[in-house]
């Protein structure tokens, strides 16, 4: 992350603060359904369109010899790690196996295309993919607690999107993923490294 501009740095905190307040009405008013979910992925989307204030020199991906190809910047959570919202920037190619989240989720893109794959879960407690969907910007995609799908990048541009959960990554410990090659479904551990990048002046 940058350290100059305040001014932006500000404006976008700003941003995040009123999108995530629009959020929590949403939810209280409405409960967590497709409906409520469509009402937050359109106004992720629409802070998406301040492109200015998430972009790569601000958000960047991890560099060229990093073993990871993506950072996760936390730029809103509650005291109670609920309404959490993160960008994440990646560089590189990005592959996820099939997961839930235990939690809803919203993703909306901001730069770049990012591939999602959704599934189902089979009869023979396999995942089987039904559908997929290209997240970039102008799009968004929502998910309840028990959704399945994977993420994938091809690593040919910085792709960056607004990840947003009913409660934060690195506490999602009973995450779900399918294991293609034993047929098994495994923890998927929560998210760590998060950077933290909230109300700390960058640009």
């Amino acid at each position: 992350m940058t350290t100059g501009n305040p001014k932006r740095g500000a404006a976008r905190q700003m941003a995040v603060d009123a999108a995530v307040a629009d959020v929590r009405t949403i939810v209280a008013k409405s409960g967590v359904t497709s409906g409520s979910l469509s009402q937050v992925k359109a106004r992720l989307m629409t802070l998406a369109t301040q492109s200015d204030l998430f972009s790569e020199a601000d958000f960047p991906p991890p560099s060229a010899d990093a073993k990871n190809t993506s950072n996760i910047y936390r730029v809103s959570e509650d005291t109670d790690h609920q309404f959490a919202l993160y960008v994440q920037s990646a560089r590189g190619r990005l592959d996820t196996p099939a997961h839930n989240h235990t939690t809803w989720a919203v993703i909306a893109g901001i730069q770049g295309e990012e591939l999602n794959r959704l599934y189902n879960r089979t009869p023979e407690n396999r995942a089987s993919r039904v559908d997929e969907l290209i997240v970039k910007k102008g799009c968004a995609i929502a998910f309840m607690p028990d959704d399945l799908h994977s993420i994938h990048v091809d690593g040919s541009e910085t792709v960056i999107n607004f990840h947003m959960y009913g409660l934060a990554l690195d506490h999602l410990h009973e995450r779900e993923c399918f294991h293609e090659e034993s047929g098994n479904w495994r923890n998927f551990p929560a998210q760590q490294g998060i950077i933290d990048a909230r109300n700390d002046g960058i640009a």
